[in-house]
């Protein structure tokens, strides 16, 4: 009797044993989300560990060869265009060098030619002038030489505010209107740049002297306001 209970008691151990073994392993597993069995988690990890193809990886580095492409020609037309604005203002500020040396000198050499033109009976004198006259000549030509040239503007052609300027009116019936009368001083160029414009006389009526200087007025307003 005695044996047969120990074997019983035996046999629940066991049991017992065994459900608290299962319930170890139950608790140590994640718990699935509903809806899910261990074979569904099973294939989406497989999925979500699946790597991309060969065809995918090849489309996504021509998409960022294309990218690289795209970049590297807009820089390189960047550079391009701002080598062309580099040379171009080297050849602009090369061509126009002399033009601020030209335009100091202009006033002075008139100043001389006015002297030069003086006129006297001393012969000592006339010979002092000659010899100057000489070094005149050869100071415009060295202005000749970078450019420098005289803006030819003679009386009775038609005034021409793009080369020659207006210091004065006068009115002439038997000549044109608008025409010049007079040449105050000479003009100069400096290459295709004014360096000063001729200065002259034109031929205006009294009444549309007055027009002239009323539409003159007007737009120096304007110019103020802006």
């Amino acid at each position: 009797m005695s044996e047969e209970l120990d074997k019983n008691f035996s046999v629940d151990e066991e049991a017992t044993l065994n459900v608290e073994e299962e319930l170890e392993k139950m608790k140590s597993e994640p718990e699935l989300e509903e809806g899910k069995t261990p074979e569904k988690d099973k294939k989406e990890k497989t999925k979500k560990k699946k790597k991309p193809s060969t065809e995918d990886l090849l489309l996504e580095i021509q998409d960022e060869l294309a990218e690289m492409k795209d970049k590297y020609f807009r820089s390189l037309a960047e550079t391009e265009n701002y080598k062309k604005r580099i040379n171009e203002d080297l050849k602009r500020e090369r061509k126009y060098a002399g033009y601020s040396l030209a335009n100091k000198l202009i006033d002075s050499i008139e100043i001389f030619n006015q002297a030069l033109n003086m006129e006297t009976n001393d012969q000592n004198l006339k010979n002092f002038l000659y010899g100057f006259k000489m070094i005149d000549d050869m100071i415009f030509n060295a202005l000749k030489d970078e450019g420098v040239s005289i803006i030819d503007t003679k009386v009775g052609e038609e005034f021409d505010p793009n080369k020659d300027q207006a210091v004065d009116v006068e009115y002439d019936p038997a000549k044109l209107e608008n025409t010049v009368l007079k040449v105050v001083k000479k003009g100069y160029m400096f290459k295709d740049r004014i360096l000063r414009p001729s200065m002259v006389v034109i031929n205006i009526k009294p009444g549309a002297q007055k027009e002239v200087s009323d539409t003159e007025q007007t737009e120096k307003r304007k110019d103020e306001q802006q």
